[in-house]
């Protein structure tokens, strides 16, 4: 700990030496604990050790950044001068810019001293348990870990942030087998504060080993037709992070090519979504506690009943353009739940999929998307008939999230975010 102040402390007096410079400097150190099982069996246990110093510089309205991996006075030295080299080489833009000082503030959250004897003891008990549970499952690997980062933010302005935060975390890889059919390699992942109960239970283990046990005999679908899909919590979050990516990104702000360009405070989608970044939300573990312009991080509403509250914006985007800048970068997606239960939904489909993830690239400005679904089950008058293979969705991501037809009470919680099931209507599947 000493060691992380005195190079923080170092970097931040080299970088106040450099008449007309502003800039930040982020000193970082983590410590991991990595666990590992194969067939059953372990077959690693390791504990690394990473540092790193990151800096930006502003001088004459111009921006360079640098990065370094090593504690030392001549790597601090070096990596703030190749900033300034970086800078000397840009483009002036008076619109960089970096926070104002905001005092000093010092963070502790999560597990700062943990249990790796309780971890092992977890790891090992998931890997029983899909043994004894899971008949169709084959366990390919299994990773637990505990990480613990301390980190040290500073700017020129004043500001003075320690943050100290430690976590576990579980990846499970596995496959679907029979004995005659197999799936694709699946896995689930979570990230968690607490060893008190299985790690089973933990994220979207349990139902994910189900849907793919569930998945060994697909079908292909013969027919194209407009229906109903359920988007998995998982699913609705790499399509929610699709849309803002093209309706409120900075960089279709700034180049006025987003569709909800100048919407603020406009319906943009469905009034059942309520969409927020919420850094703060106590289910969210390692959380940020300040923006990339070094700005304390706040709660932020994207998207709230429907209504466009936010872009996401950087103090650059927000100087470029007039609009406010988002009040935090972590995008830690948080979806208000419904008053529709997940088994309802489903009761309600006549025909459609429910998709767990789209293999497709991100869309353009305009929203339209079209992709394989996988991961996904055909619903036929309200029952699940089968997985299906070879099937793809078309829509438009601006269309679809007006098109919400529900969102389920239940939510998936696996430390990264808060997301709900969501149905949304009127999106074409064609089968092969």
């Amino acid at each position: 700990m000493g060691n992380l102040h005195e190079i923080s402390d170092i970097a931040i007096e080299y970088l106040k030496s450099k008449d007309g410079i502003k800039g930040d400097i982020h000193v970082y150190e983590c410590e991991t604990h990595e666990i590992t099982m194969k067939d059953g069996k372990f077959t690693l246990f390791r504990t690394m050790f990473d540092e790193n110093i990151r800096t930006k510089v502003i001088k004459d309205h111009k921006k360079g950044t640098g990065s370094i991996n090593k504690f030392t006075k001549e790597a601090v030295i070096k990596v703030i001068d190749d900033a300034i080299t970086s800078a000397d080489a840009g483009e002036a833009d008076v619109c960089f810019d970096i926070a104002p000082g905001f005092g000093e503030e010092t963070y502790e959250m999560g597990v700062l001293e943990p249990d790796i004897d309780k971890l092992i003891e977890r790891t090992k008990e998931l890997a029983e348990t899909i043994t004894k549970r899971f008949k169709k499952i084959k366990l390919m690997e299994l990773y637990t870990k505990y990480i613990r980062s301390t980190g040290v933010y500073i700017n020129t302005n004043g500001s003075k942030e320690e943050k100290s935060c430690g976590y576990y975390q579980v990846v499970v890889e596995f496959a679907g087998n029979d004995g005659e059919n197999s799936t694709g390699i699946a896995g689930s992942y979570a990230v968690f504060d607490s060893l008190d109960k299985e790690l089973i239970e933990v994220g979207n283990i349990e139902k994910d080993l189900i849907n793919t046990e569930n998945s060994l005999n697909p079908i292909t679908l013969k027919d194209k037709f407009d229906g109903d899909i359920i988007l998995t919590p998982d699913c609705a979050v790499q399509l929610l992070s699709f849309l803002l990516s093209v309706g409120v990104g900075e960089r279709n702000i700034i180049d006025k090519t987003s569709v909800w360009y100048d919407k603020i405070g406009q319906q943009v989608a469905s009034p059942l979504l309520t969409l927020g970044a919420n850094t703060w939300d106590d289910r969210i573990i390692d959380h940020e506690t300040h923006t990339d312009d070094g700005f304390k991080s706040e709660d932020s509403t994207i998207i709230g009943k429907g209504v466009l509250k936010s872009y996401l914006l950087s103090l650059y985007g927000a100087n470029k353009t007039g609009f406010e800048r988002a009040l935090n970068t972590s995008m830690a997606a948080v979806v208000e739940p419904g008053d529709t239960a997940y088994d309802d939904m489903i009761k309600s489909v006549k025909k459609g999929l429910i998709v767990g993830a789209v293999s497709c690239g991100i869309p353009s400005s305009n929203g339209e998307i079209s992709g394989v679904a996988k991961n996904s089950f055909y619903v036929e008058n309200g029952e699940v008939k089968s997985a299906v293979i070879e099937t793809m969705i078309s829509a438009n991501l601006f269309d679809m999230f007006k098109n919400i037809k529900a969102i389920s009470k239940e939510q998936l919680c696996n430390g990264t975010m808060v997301m709900p099931a969501i149905q949304i209507s009127g999106v074409t599947i064609s089968g092969k």
